[in-house]
């Protein structure tokens, strides 16, 4: 059991004696309310339960942002509402409410949020999103800074899903361990882990700050890997599902008879050929491949370039459903309607690549790439002759197959 005393916190001198509450949790109880208990950080809260009794948390154990602390002898402890509810809040309490008192325990860092993740050199090597935490966080600091900011600092250990630049298995969930350390500074809150170890032993010291920025991507290739030239490049600035090229290095799922969006890895990052998404009719040897894409002009085609034509590299994205594309909907050999897209701006991502060989003079590549499109779909009906066409959104895995032959 704890002792504590309104005095300590400049208020009346109630004194209050508290059981049942653990290490890590601020205590919460009558006029009390402990100075680490802040408004805009997020707080689990817990009603402190006599022995023998079984344990309860308010707001179906969520961590919520404590939104403002009441005034007076019976205050009111509000959270920030969900969407939706802001005229019907039902996120409150009153500290008095229980003789046993609250216990609140702070969450600094939660489930979903994402981070980019820095090495002892202070060089991005990849990024890190928190899938659940494992114990909870406990404060080790909490302290006012010369500007008149509130810093928190808390140890954390997490499960989490990290992809790093340079290796392509990014799905693995792996432990983590460090210090969040939180700053709340004219309303905003800024949050980075710094001492960070991931996974296995060698990864350690690690720092994390909050968001991605995939301008800070780094993608690191060698010729060596496709047979080429023992060149070793590092591109900075691709998007995930982006494909690199540069210098004598041409990605080798980049394959002629796809279609392809093509785009400068840095400076102003605007996409060649006006954005268009182009059929792919060859790409060149030599050390200055020459990169060949469908033209509109057979006489004076402009659709091409060299891959060592821009320093910083180049970024393909790969596409298997376009705009205008229609398709069957079928359920087994029964149709039931048609689909037309009309939307495909999210990007399309290639999962996978099998080569298969049928017989000696023919070879299968099959292409795997998701896709989310919008779409027109029309279902077939015997009542309506014309019916009206409905909008949808799509989403799946296209299958995409090229043979040596076409």
């Amino acid at each position: 059991p704890i002792e504590v005393n309104g005095a300590s916190i400049g208020d009346i001198p109630a004194s209050y004696r508290i059981a049942n509450i653990r290490k890590h949790e601020f205590p919460v109880i009558g006029i009390f309310v402990d100075p680490r208990v802040v408004p805009g950080f997020k707080y689990r809260v817990r009603p402190i339960q006599q022995n023998g009794h079984q344990e309860k948390w308010l707001f179906k154990r969520r961590a919520l942002e404590l939104e403002s602390i009441g005034r007076g002898y019976s205050r009111r402890i509000t959270f920030k509402a969900d969407r939706g509810d802001l005229n019907h809040n039902p996120h409150y309490f009153w500290a008095d409410s229980r003789p046993e008192g609250f216990a609140f325990e702070l969450e600094l860092v939660s489930p979903g949020d994402k981070f980019t993740v820095f090495d002892a050199s202070s060089l991005p090597v990849g990024t890190l999103e928190i899938t659940r935490n494992q114990v909870p966080q406990e404060e080790v600091g909490h302290r006012i800074l010369e500007d008149g900011s509130l810093e928190k600092t808390v140890r954390i250990r997490s499960l989490c899903k990290v992809e790093w630049y340079e290796e392509s298995n990014c799905d693995v969930i792996v432990p983590m361990s460090g210090v969040a350390i939180s700053v709340k500074s004219k309303g905003f809150i800024k949050t980075k882990l710094i001492g960070v170890t991931i996974g296995s032993h060698p990864r350690r010291g690690f720092t994390l700050k909050a968001g991605i920025n995939n301008r800070l991507r780094s993608t690191k290739v060698r010729g060596e890997s496709i047979a080429d030239v023992p060149t070793t490049y590092t591109i900075t600035g691709l998007e995930a599902h982006e494909l690199p090229v540069i210098g004598t290095y041409v990605d080798p799922r980049i394959v002629p008879g796809f279609y392809y969006r093509v785009r400068p890895a840095a400076g102003k990052r605007r996409p060649l050929f006006n954005g268009r998404i182009l059929k792919l009719t060859s790409i060149g040897m030599g050390y200055g491949k020459r990169i060949t894409f469908a033209s509109d002009s057979l006489n004076h085609p402009d659709n091409y370039f060299w891959s060592d034509s821009h320093p910083d590299g180049l970024g393909f994205e790969p596409s298997a459903v376009r705009a205008g594309m229609k398709f069957e909907i079928l359920a087994g050999n029964l149709r039931l309607g048609e689909a037309t897209v009309f939307r495909a701006d999210v990007p399309q991502v290639e999962k996978d690549q099998i080569i298969k060989k049928v017989r000696d003079d023919m070879i299968i590549l099959t292409k795997h790439i998701h896709v989310d499109v919008t779409c027109h779909v029309t279902i077939d009906t015997r009542f309506d002759k014309s019916p009206e066409p409905l909008i949808m959104r799509i989403s799946g895995t296209a299958i995409v197959t090229k043979t040596n032959k076409n």
